[in-house]
């Protein structure tokens, strides 16, 4: 038996220090956001588009990422931690070559990816200016995402928390003094914006790297590496792979979907557009608490694995299910009664707060189910289901979410708010496809450690 104490307490240690850290990076976004929601529609319009295309190349790294704490989590529960080192070091080497060519790609080729979404030469020549900025933190996000990993992997959430809260004060400040000018520098407005992210990114990459490696208390100083850092491990390189890039691919679907979605709201308008950008982030303000579940379900149960601990496994899973619909009940309600308290947060111009508002109210309702999912598959990612979190986002993106929304558009013509409801729909029933593979995978597993 488990006392209930000490695993909330394991798994308290691990989420409270996460959505601090979310909570903080988000805030920081928020406030950067909020100063881009300043300027014109145009700006935001084009910094929308630009986070499109980069945020699906941060669903890579952070995929990959993923895999490599679900193998330091095995590792470090199996008490080999010369392994947890050999993961990380691997993964930075192998994300850093793939980085340079995408860098290279967006720096010459920015128009070709951007007139993708907008035909109009004011709207691409703010978010080229932009994307040429941005793609000099890519390698920056990547160290910072595998830190973040490797001691999440430790069950340690603080250290990233404390880089989270230096990030984001160097992004805030950073941010005005670029945006808007300040203390004698010029304003550059969204591309002042790229250029305060850069900055943040760059400053939480080498704290990252110092808190890894420094003398004294640092988490790989501990472990002598014996394997060089500048040569690759084909069955080292070949694990982290292998379990990051479903997850990957589980993100990236997203992102392309967001991507066509895009599309699909710029036939609404440049107004629809940015109440979009901007009613996703006041979303994501009611998701900080909740955003940290995937990663420690993931974690807590691949620890529990590599410790060949099933029960432990099952009561961590359970405990945070608990948590999960208490914290979502929460923020379901703050959603659905407050919309316009969160737009107003974002953008003076109640054009845009009056678009955003619908989103946002919609959005609450599917608050429990969207949060439970990261549970379940996190958890299912951890018991060596790699692929399933994967198809299940496959489903709801390509089988619901893009088909309908475009029907909705450009067939039917239906009024934006179809779309929003759609969005919702796709998040319903991925949820119920991960509780339906969840419990048949959990049934299979019994069945086979019973016969062994």
């Amino acid at each position: 038996m488990y006392g209930k104490k000490v695993i909330k307490r394991d798994i308290y240690q691990i989420i409270i220090p996460m959505i601090l850290e979310n909570i903080l990076q988000i805030s920081a976004n928020l406030v950067i956001t909020a100063m881009v929601g300043r300027l014109l529609a145009n700006d935001i319009s084009a910094q929308g588009i630009c986070i499109r295309i980069t945020d699906t190349l941060w669903c890579f790294y952070k995929g990959v990422a993923i895999g490599a704490t679900v193998l330091i989590a095995r590792a470090y529960g199996a008490g080999r931690h010369q392994d947890c080192r050999k993961i990380a070091e691997q993964t930075i080497l192998t994300e850093m070559i793939i980085v340079f060519i995408f860098q290279v790609v967006l720096y010459f080729k920015a128009p070709l990816f951007l007139r993708f979404f907008s035909k109009d030469p004011q709207i691409l020549s703010l978010a080229e200016g932009y994307m040429k900025t941005i793609i000099f933190e890519f390698p920056f996000v990547v160290i910072t995402t595998v830190v973040t990993a490797s001691f999440q992997g430790y069950g340690n959430t603080k250290i990233p928390m404390y880089i989270a809260v230096l990030m984001n004060v160097v992004n805030i400040v950073c941010g005005y003094c670029f945006i808007f000018g300040a203390f004698g520098i010029p304003g550059m407005g969204i591309k002042g914006a790229a250029t305060a992210l850069l900055t943040a990114q760059a400053v939480g990459a080498g704290t990252g790297l110092y808190l890894l490696y420094k003398k004294k208390g640092g988490l790989f100083r501990k472990v002598p590496s014996e394997h060089r850092f500048f040569s690759f491990d084909k069955k080292c390189i070949y694990e982290i792979y292998t379990t990051g890039i479903p997850a990957a691919l589980e993100n990236v679907f997203w992102q392309v979907s967001a991507i066509i979605l895009s599309k699909v709201i710029l036939f609404y308008g440049n107004q629809a557009f940015a109440a979009y950008q901007l009613g996703i982030q006041a979303e994501e303000i009611t998701e900080m608490p909740a955003i940290g579940f995937s990663t420690a379900s993931t974690t807590l149960a691949a620890r529990a694995i590599g410790m060949q601990d099933e029960e432990l496994r099952k009561v961590y899973f359970k405990e945070q299910l608990k948590v999960g619909v208490f914290i979502s009940s929460i923020t379901s309600v703050l959603l659905i009664f407050l919309p316009r308290f969160f737009m107003t947060l974002m953008t003076d111009k109640s054009e845009l707060q009056a678009i955003g508002v619908v989103y946002v109210f919609v959005m609450g309702f599917i608050q429990i189910p969207q949060n439970l999912s990261r549970i379940y598959n996190g958890t299912i990612r951890a018991m060596g289901y790699k692929n399933a979190p994967m198809l299940v986002a496959g489903f709801g993106i390509w089988i619901v979410r893009i088909p309908l929304c475009m029907l909705a558009a450009y067939v039917l013509r239906l009024p934006l708010i179809i779309i929003w409801i759609i969005i919702a729909m796709d998040q319903v029933s991925r949820f119920l496809l991960s509780v339906g593979l969840y419990y048949r995978i959990n049934k299979k597993r019994e069945q086979t450690m019973n016969t062994v």
